[in-house]
């Protein structure tokens, strides 16, 4: 059934009814920030870390859930949501750094040239008998002259795509390309000569999905709650459990965290950061705004969150986790 579309004042109301409370934050200054900063759907998603009354005259509202919390929240979700746009970036250079130079690494007569890669991996040159071959061919080719056309409609990409749209080395075919596409070419790269990838597969794919949720402004801690197991197992692999107890988290702790899929996203983002970037100047400048939002913004209106267990261990968590990485 469609739900109405209602009035601000309505929908304040209806957040009133729900137990949310107003004493911080006034009608009138909700109001104005929900007519012009953000929107109910979304201000309201934040909700999902905050319990309801099970029974009782309350039964079924929130527990100590006042709107300024959920205001404050939002915030924090953009600036987190910028921090981890822009290591996912510096992750994608990177991942283009390394895949350039293992194709240089096999610089050889009749071996690599830097040309054939491309052509390679648009046949799909080594997965023939592969039952989906004549597809990823098709979808490849197409995604292959999608790049040269969009490239020549981008004032950055333009040159490039004049240039080498007949022939194209894989230090420009990299630039013309989706994170997602580079995934994909990374995973057939590593098959076909058994190039050891400097992160796992698994983790390019999380950095991959928390970064299009990030560029495209989802909502990132609307929801931190544990979730169930997966045969009771944690959705987490070893590797990140194990480098989220080098944090000194505890293995309790530690799979209940990372059973949270958000939670596990990001922490993967920061394993292939922590494992993948470099640069020192490009750490210190990441580190430096972990810092000031782990240690300093989240930190703002802590008296908001102090009685929620929920979001303080969280918090608590990844305070540890970036200490690991200033550490190295």
């Amino acid at each position: 059934m469609k739900k109405p579309m209602l009035e601000v004042s309505e929908l304040i109301q209806h957040m009133k009814n729900k137990g949310i409370g107003f004493t911080i934050i006034s009608d009138e200054e909700a109001t104005r920030h929900l007519s012009a900063h953000n929107n109910y759907f979304k201000l309201t998603s934040y909700r999902k870390n905050y319990t309801k009354y099970t029974s009782g005259s309350k039964k079924g509202q929130y527990e100590r859930l006042e709107f300024a919390y959920l205001r404050e929240l939002a915030r924090i979700d953009t600036e987190i949501r910028h921090i981890l746009l822009d290591m996912a970036l510096d992750i994608e250079h990177f991942l283009k750094v390394a895949l350039i130079k293992a194709v240089e690494d096999r610089k050889a007569p009749n071996e690599e040239d830097g040309y054939q890669i491309v052509v390679d991996y648009k046949n799909d040159v080594g997965n023939e008998t592969d039952p989906d071959h004549f597809k990823k061919v098709n979808f490849r080719s197409t995604k292959y002259t999608q790049a040269i056309t969009q490239g020549r409609k981008n004032p950055y990409c333009e040159n490039l795509t004049a240039k080498y749209s007949g022939d194209m080395p894989i230090w420009v075919f990299v630039e013309l390309i989706s994170f997602g596409d580079l995934e994909e070419l990374i995973g057939y790269y590593a098959s076909k000569t058994g190039w050891n990838i400097p992160v796992d597969m698994k983790s390019i794919s999380r950095v991959r999905q928390i970064r299009n949720a990030c560029a495209h402004g989802n909502a990132i801690i609307y929801d931190l709650n544990p979730c169930s197991k997966k045969n009771g197992r944690s959705v987490a692999p070893l590797y990140i459990s194990q480098y989220v107890y080098q944090a000194g988290i505890s293995r309790t702790t530690a799979q209940k965290k990372l059973s949270n899929p958000r939670i596990s996203q990001i922490v993967h983002l920061l394993y292939v950061y922590d494992h993948l970037v470099t640069s020192q100047h490009t750490r210190n400048m990441r580190l430096a705004q972990l810092r000031e939002l782990a240690n300093n913004r989240c930190l703002q209106n802590k008296t908001y969150f102090e009685d929620n267990p929920l979001l303080t261990t969280t918090h608590d968590f990844f305070v540890k986790l970036v200490a690991v990485i200033e550490n190295k």
